[in-house]
């Protein structure tokens, strides 16, 4: 199931342009004037401004993978077409099931692809390969999560998605890659510590360039943390609208 999962978000050719298109060419457009700009993050190390741009890029747009997950349960499970599937010898929650980690898959692909491309192209350093599937599968499975919980527990699909972008505009704000957040404890620890794209990339360029290895283990557990909080939540809402 999980395979034909995998084969129906390939052939989402919309889907690709807005998760893999537009990142690669931001980057790449963005990317022109990188090489001016040096980002101060850990200490007294200096980021590569391309560095910062593509890792930030590509776990940002991570955050918004959840619309895969929220269009097929919308789709299949919630629309007219549900009564086709309860229909076939089929145990929904199997289903539903395959949808999340198909999607959770999926988009970690994208995400990696969109990695390999900036590393041949622009020199991008990325660090170990292992880890870093480990990080996209973190970011990528707490937002197929957010949107499951949304379009299982809103009435409005229509509510469920734009609260699915806010919750990615919204972390990559908090994060301070478009702007910069007030110099206060309490945007510093959100802005560190309180949304997933800044727990990314501490996993990330905590690898590369800090000397605390314990940094990235524990963000990497925070967003595994927060995929089990959210787990039982997901659950409970799709035995109430699913039956």
């Amino acid at each position: 199931m999980m395979r034909y999962a995998l084969l129906r978000m390939a052939r989402s050719y919309l889907a690709l342009l807005l998760l893999v298109g537009v990142p690669l060419v931001l980057i790449a457009v963005i990317g022109t004037v990188s090489d001016y700009l040096q980002i101060e993050r850990y200490g007294d190390t200096s980021l590569p401004g391309m560095d910062y741009l593509a890792v930030s890029m590509v776990l940002g747009f991570q955050l918004f993978g959840g619309a895969y997950t929220m269009e097929f349960f919308k789709s299949d499970l919630l629309d007219a077409r549900k009564w086709r599937l309860h229909a076939l010898p089929l145990r929904i929650d199997r289903y539903g099931m395959a949808l999340l980690l198909g999607s959770t898959v999926f988009t970690m692909l994208q995400g990696l692809a969109m990695a390999i491309f900036t590393q041949l192209m622009f020199g991008v350093n990325w660090g170990n390969y292992a880890w870093l599937v480990v990080v996209l599968a973190a970011v990528s499975f707490l937002s197929q999560l957010v949107g499951l919980v949304l379009i299982l527990s809103l009435r409005s699909a229509k509510l469920a998605e734009r609260l699915s972008e806010v919750y990615g505009i919204g972390s990559m704000l908090l994060a301070g890659f478009a702007l910069p957040m007030p110099d206060t404890p309490l945007f510093e620890f959100f802005g560190r510590y309180g949304n997933p794209l800044s727990l990314g990339q501490n996993a990330v360029f905590g690898m590369l360039y800090g000397n605390d290895r314990l940094l990235p283990l524990l963000s990497v557990g925070l967003l595994f943390t927060a995929s089990a909080l959210l787990l039982p939540l997901a659950a409970a809402a799709g035995r109430r609208k699913l039956g």
